[in-house]
Order: C-alpha cells, then structure tokens, then sequence
C-alpha cells in the first residue's frame, strides 16, 4: 500500500512540475506568412479580393454552423462547437451558454489554449439591459458597457454577466467551451486573417 501511495504522489508532483513547465514555456507565434497565403489563396478559389471588403458572420446555434459572408453572400460554412450548456441565451457568469443576438468582433489576439481567438461585444446594450432590470448589474457596469459599444469597443468582461466570449480554435467534437464558438485550427486560421476588428457577428438560436 506505501508503495501505491508514494507513487500517487510522485505522479501528483510530475503535473505540478510539468503545469509550471507549460507555463514558463513560450507559445511559440503563427507563421503569419503562411497564414496570408493561405488567405490568400482561399480568397483567389472563390473570385474574392483579399482582403475582403464586407465579411459579416452568422452563427447558427442549432445547426452548429458558421457562415462566413461577404457583401451578404455566402462565401463558406465551418461546424462548430458550442458552450457546455448551449440551450438558451447566455444571461451570466458560469452559466455555460453560448449567448444570441447581434456582436462583433471587438479584438483579436493570439492565445496559448484556444491557438487563434476572435473576441465577441458580449455583453451588448440589450444584454446590459437585460441585466440591470434583473439586478445583476449595476447602474455604473450598464453605462460602461453601452459606452464601450458605441465606441466600438470591447464591453466590460468581468461583470455578473460574464465576457471574453470568442471564436476559436480548438475543434468541434463535441460542445465543451465555456460560452464561446469553437471551430476547427484550420478554419480560425482563415477567420482570423479574413474577418477584421468591427466585423458584424449575428448568433440566432
């Protein structure tokens, strides 16, 4: 039995040692160029400019699909994953849903666990509404949140409403984010060269 447990515990301390590995490790950064030519090339396949002039995404919960589209038209469509919970608009912190409405994309940044990300203008003026008659946020976080979005900008993410909801990579086998849209590595490849800070977002039931 000693033996059982000491083993249990050098196996406990190999993680620790490992986790704080990962953690000093640095991420090494896409290969941007590869990254544009592939852009490129996909934009070349289907008779578009690079880049493009008006993409817009729509993100059909029910379906599990992104619509990528430009001027309106339908240019492509990637399976997706969704948040654990991913029935219903998403109204707080941890509920685990996948929220419903009209965004964009509000920044962009490069992340150790999801490889590509594209954040969302979650919460928006309706959901800080919606929160605030519901008492979950105050006065002071809905103003801020309605100002931050008319500005364009990224609203608040550490309200009782949640935040740093995304699109990004990490695959789509099964619905396991906390809230955010996952598609494949090799699609938010794509969707991150081609969809631009501003970018209409539209997510229905």
């Amino acid at each position: 039995m000693h033996w059982v447990i000491r083993l249990l515990a050098l196996a406990a301390i190999g993680l620790i040692l490992y986790a704080g590995w990962r953690r000093l490790t640095p991420t090494p950064p896409p290969d941007w160029a590869r990254l544009e030519a592939k852009a490129r090339a996909f934009c070349a396949e289907r008779g578009l400019s690079y880049p493009l002039q008006q993409p817009s995404l729509r993100i059909e919960k029910g379906a599990r699909r992104l619509t990528l589209l430009e001027n309106g038209a339908l240019v492509a469509q990637f399976p997706i994953a969704l948040g654990s919970a991913p029935s219903g608009h998403k109204q707080r912190e941890g509920d685990r849903k996948t929220p419903e409405g009209d965004y964009f994309v509000c920044e962009k940044h490069v992340s150790r666990r999801f490889y590509l990300f594209l954040g969302l203008s979650y919460p928006n003026t309706r959901d800080a509404q919606a929160g605030y008659r519901a008492g979950r946020i105050t006065q002071a976080q809905l103003q801020a949140i309605e100002s931050a979005i008319r500005a364009g900008k990224c609203p608040p993410w550490d309200t009782p409403l949640g935040g740093a909801i995304g699109i990004h990579g990490g695959g789509t086998a099964r619905d396991w984010t906390l809230g955010c849209i996952a598609v494949d590595d090799a699609h938010i490849e794509l969707l991150y060269m081609l969809v631009p800070v501003g970018c209409p977002v539209q997510i229905t039931p």
